[in-house]
């Protein structure tokens, strides 16, 4: 949710750049530590940096591999999808209406600095300082939470001033981390910035922005030890320096690298590499506030001229599994039976409704991130060949993730957006629910009336008529074209064969899983 998901918005976010752009923090004890020997050392060569390091901030899925790493959530989504206990151990609603939930938190937890996690920190980071601060991302997931009665330091009840069913998913997502109240408030928000802790696997010790991040395990962690100690991640934007580096032994996984890779890895002795779908979906985001995009047999065209099929052979191997909805294949808000097919021809019909065709060429904005996701712009530039076939002419540019946050949040998306929509928990509330909300900031289909809809969905406590309800509202929306639906994202990851790893349907990249195998 997707969940490909600003920091307090981009001022705030470049003002905190000032503080650590071009320069290296580190703790004092990382930064008089003796470099380990290569056994104890994971390189891993990403795609992207994190634009803040406050994860409460941002709805960032590319970064969730880093927050991970030295973040916690209060629950965890495992590789099949299902909540699992991590700082809170226990969980219980105490009412038929789904309003309030019990918590218990683990009572041996502790944040980088030592200092014990306790129930304050954890209504700090839900409650108290996303309500001073209302453009921090956390309120987009919890913004019915209506107050956190602490009865301890490990006990507390969240109050939901409406019925939030879906509440606990929302506990181990995107931003749901427990940040130390203490710390945060002495240091303020650049010093966190400048020198982030939290209570996770492991602790920054050193950070370059744009470049790299250097972890070491945080012996008190309360889960198993990491068995890998330290962790370097390389931000190589470019997929085929990724690939270099790995053959090159300069790193020791490679994260997200081209699908035409993955075979010929595969046949080298000492590497490995796989492809899988996994819990996101691309979509081309449509902005409603861009005049062309009013039209709904435009929007209606620009669907039905995308051969899926054609573009998951072409670029995934045909891993990739076309879709007709806003939900991966198979899960609860999946429609049985309901296909948007491909058909040139009805394409062409629809545009010629809008006043346009290869007499008149529809003239539109697209944009594109290169090598962020798996073949990203490859995608882009097959979908422009398709759109010209009935009359399209769109302008294709690449963007930086970081960007199309910033257009995004403001509104000022100025075209059609080639996206990967992250959904961790599989939910459908995160997908239709979340993707077509007029509300939230990173939402582009700014139709009023939906919020009425999404609204008594998310308080619906029958589970049959909520899914039910969501599969309603996700083929309503492929009939409208509001969002485009593509394709199951893929994620693909190489690694030497002594890197013992696991792939999650989150696509997490989690090193404190990892061990060397020889």
């Amino acid at each position: 949710m997707i969940h490909a998901w600003w920091v307090r918005g981009v001022g705030r976010t470049l003002a905190s750049c000032l503080v650590v752009c071009g320069t290296l923090f580190a703790t004092s004890a990382g930064a008089q530590a003796d470099k380990p020997a290569p056994s104890e050392e994971l390189k891993i060569a990403y795609p992207v940096d994190v634009p803040s390091w406050d994860p409460t901030a941002v709805t960032f899925p590319a970064g969730q591999s880093l927050y991970k790493a030295v973040f916690d959530s209060p629950l965890f989504i495992d590789g099949d999808l299902k909540l699992q206990p991590a700082l809170i151990k226990s969980w219980r609603w105490l009412d038929d209406k789904n309003m309030r939930l019990a918590i218990v938190l683990r009572d041996d937890a502790t944040f980088h600095d030592g200092s014990k996690l306790s129930t304050d920190d954890f209504k700090f980071s839900f409650l108290d300082r996303p309500k001073r601060d209302k453009r921090l991302a956390i309120n987009g997931f919890f913004g019915a939470l209506q107050d956190i009665q602490i009865s301890s330091p490990t006990e507390a009840t969240l109050v939901f001033s409406t019925p939030t069913p879906t509440a606990p998913n929302y506990l181990g997502f995107l931003t749901s981390y427990i940040l130390p109240r203490a710390y945060l408030e002495k240091v303020g928000e650049d010093g966190f910035q400048a020198a982030p802790i939290g209570a996770g696997p492991y602790k920054v010790v050193r950070y370059e922005r744009g470049s790299r991040v250097v972890l070491e395990a945080y012996d008190k962690y309360w889960g198993p030890k990491p068995a890998i100690k330290r962790v370097v991640f390389e931000f190589v934007p470019d997929s085929s320096a990724r690939v270099a580096m790995l053959e090159s032994g300069r790193a020791d996984v490679a994260v997200q690298i081209p699908l035409r890779e993955v075979n010929r890895l595969n046949k080298q002795p000492a590497l490995k590499a796989e492809v899988y779908p996994y819990s996101e979906i691309f979509i081309l985001q449509i902005p409603s506030y861009v005049p062309e995009f009013q039209n709904e047999h435009v929007r209606r065209a620009l669907h039905l001229a995308i051969n899926k099929q054609a573009i998951s052979k072409a670029f995934y191997a045909s891993v990739a599994k076309p879709l007709s909805v806003l939900a991966t294949p198979g899960s609860a808000g999946d429609v049985a039976g309901f296909n948007y097919a491909f058909d040139k021809a009805a394409a062409q019909a629809e545009l010629a409704k809008a006043g346009y065709g290869p007499d008149k060429p529809l003239k539109i904005q697209f944009l594109s991130t290169n090598n962020t996701f798996p073949s990203d712009y490859e995608m882009a530039r097959a979908i422009v060949q398709m759109w010209s076939q009935i009359g399209v002419q769109a302008n294709l540019q690449e963007i930086t993730l970081a960007k199309y946050l910033e257009l995004s949040h403001s509104s000022k998306v100025p075209g059609v957006m080639l996206y990967s929509w992250a959904n961790a928990t599989g939910d459908p509330e995160i997908f239709a629910g979340k993707i077509l909300d007029p509300r939230l900031r990173f939402s582009t289909w700014k139709e009023p009336e939906l919020a009425k809809t999404i609204d008594a969905l998310a308080a619906q406590g029958d589970p049959d008529k909520r899914m039910q309800g969501y599969r309603d509202l996700a083929r309503q929306a492929t009939e409208h074209a509001w969002s485009l639906p593509l394709l199951q994202s893929v994620a693909t990851v190489a690694s030497k064969k002594s890197v013992d790893m696991k792939v999650y349907q989150t696509g997490y990249i989690l090193p404190a899983t990892y061990r060397w195998s020889r």
